[in-house]
């Protein structure tokens, strides 16, 4: 199968581009800018590189079978809301349109949990409502809407990520703990006896990916949440990834800026094959990833 790859100078983007070449497909990989990531990916066999704004999607040279949107613009200092619309929906529906006339048969898209908006129950699952979702999340949000409205063109799945990790990975709370610990400074938390299972190791997310374009277009749009199975305290997932680490932890509680909760994979799970490392597994891997 050849399949496009967007946004492979970044952590996600550069994993899934290596292990869908490693499991035999033919793939493109699109990128904006040069990356450390980029370095490895330079010798894979069954990858090609490409240097390319996604606005002009239209210009690659498909067709493509399938396509798994990883790049994103996240927010950032100096990141406003025209970049974000620019760099997550133009260049999204653009890449879209250039699918239609390709005649892809899916489309796997990276949103995220920023799509809810402000999250006010236990666990969270697809069927969680929306409510006043920052700029980000409202990226996410059109994109999957535009997915939805073309269903009977290509089958699309939207997958709602929590922070991923892995080797590489930054940018999430995981991430900002792991380096708190490295450098002997106290981690400032909050609902710290509260379950917590909010992450997703990318090698999951890939595995879920190679089984979906393995098996039959499933037809239509669909979301579905991914994170860890099984859950630890917020406490108890500083002090194993200290272990993993192995250094002290300093913990200090804070008052809480938002609401605790889970997330329910059990759609991802019985419906797509998903099979998430549980919380604890996936923490102590993580640990020796970084370590």
């Amino acid at each position: 199968m050849r399949v496009l790859v967007t946004g492979v100078s970044g952590f996600s983007g550069s994993t899934m581009a290596r292990q869908l070449a490693s499991g035999g497909h033919e793939v493109v990989g699109t990128y904006r800018r040069d990356t450390d990531f980029l370095t490895p990916l330079r010798d894979v066999t069954r990858l090609e590189l490409v240097r390319t704004d996604l606005i002009d999607a239209g210009r690659l040279a498909g067709p493509f079978d399938a396509i798994v949107h990883v790049a994103a613009t996240s927010p950032a200092p100096g990141v406003d809301v025209a970049t974000l619309v620019r760099d997550n929906i133009d260049a999204s529906l653009a890449l879209i349109e250039a699918a239609r006339r390709w005649g892809t048969s899916r489309f796997i898209f990276f949103s995220s949990l920023s799509y809810y908006g402000r999250i006010e129950q236990d666990i969270v699952d697809e069927a969680t409502p929306v409510r006043d979702p920052d700029a980000y999340g409202a990226t996410k949000l059109i994109v999957e809407q535009r997915l939805a409205e073309l269903a009977g063109t290509f089958s699309s799945l939207a997958l709602r990520l929590p922070g991923i990790v892995g080797r590489g990975a930054h940018r999430h709370w995981l991430a900002s703990v792991a380096s708190r610990l490295r450098a002997g400074e106290p981690v400032r938390a909050f609902h710290l006896d509260r379950p917590f299972n909010n992450a997703a190791h990318i090698d999951d997310i890939a595995a879920l990916v190679l089984t979906m374009l393995a098996r039959e277009a499933w037809g239509g749009f669909d979301a579905a949440v991914l994170g860890a199975a099984g859950s630890l305290t917020v406490r108890e997932t500083i002090e194993r990834l200290a272990l993993a680490l192995g250094v002290s932890a300093k913990i200090e509680e804070i008052a809480p800026t938002s609401t605790s909760f889970t997330l329910s994979s059990a759609h991802a799970i019985a419906r797509y094959g998903y099979r998430p490392m549980e919380i604890g597994a996936l923490i102590d891997r993580y640990g020796r990833e970084i370590g």
